[in-house]
């Protein structure tokens, strides 16, 4: 063989080396890529729960749209605020919540024992938030505005808005809470 027909014999022996090793590289980062690593496993299955909660939380938007609709078209009233703010309930001052006291409201107490110890409002329906979801069927549903109060008005915001998603209507909360109440109280 001439010298020629050797470094083309060589050059060919490279390139399909070379080529052997580049389907080798090519196979390895196949197999890989066909199980996904643990990290990315585990990215999946966080981007999944993000999208199943992005899904509840926009069917709660749309139950509770849904029920603001249903409160208009039935001849209930809902303050601008209440529509901007997506909540199906009100909150009140302690002046405001006196005189739908004195008008015929109902109220819920909402405080847990040791804080409805040192005084409630008088006539107020005693549920502690926590029971609130097994003692509902304690609160009348009977459209008479209910005034909810804490505290505070925290607990009693979460609490109206647990009960306007179970179908109550009419509810206020009590800004400011038990303190705020500037009306009558008395011992439970």
């Amino acid at each position: 063989m001439d010298r020629g027909a050797r470094d083309t014999r060589r050059m060919v022996q490279a390139s399909l080396a070379i080529a052997l090793l580049a389907l080798l590289v090519a196979l390895i980062a196949l197999s890989r890529a066909g199980k996904p690593s643990p990290d990315l496993k585990e990215e999946l299955m966080q981007t999944r729960r993000r999208a199943e909660n992005l899904g509840e939380e926009l069917a709660a938007k749309e139950a509770n749209l849904r029920q603001m609709v249903a409160t208009l078209a039935g001849g209930g009233k809902l303050t601008p605020s209440m529509v901007r703010d997506g909540q199906l309930w009100r909150d009140v001052s302690g002046a405001e919540a006196v005189r739908m006291v004195q008008g015929g409201a109902r109220l819920l107490d909402v405080r847990s024992p040791s804080e409805t110890a040192g005084g409630i409002i008088p006539g107020a329906l005693l549920i502690p938030v926590e029971q609130l979801e097994a003692r509902k069927s304690e609160i009348p549903k009977d459209g008479k505005a209910l005034v909810v109060y804490c505290a505070m008005g925290g607990r009693s915001a979460a609490a109206c808005e647990h009960l306007a998603s179970e179908g109550w209507t009419d509810l206020s909360n009590l800004e400011g809470g038990f303190g705020a109440w500037p009306g009558p109280r008395a011992k439970p």
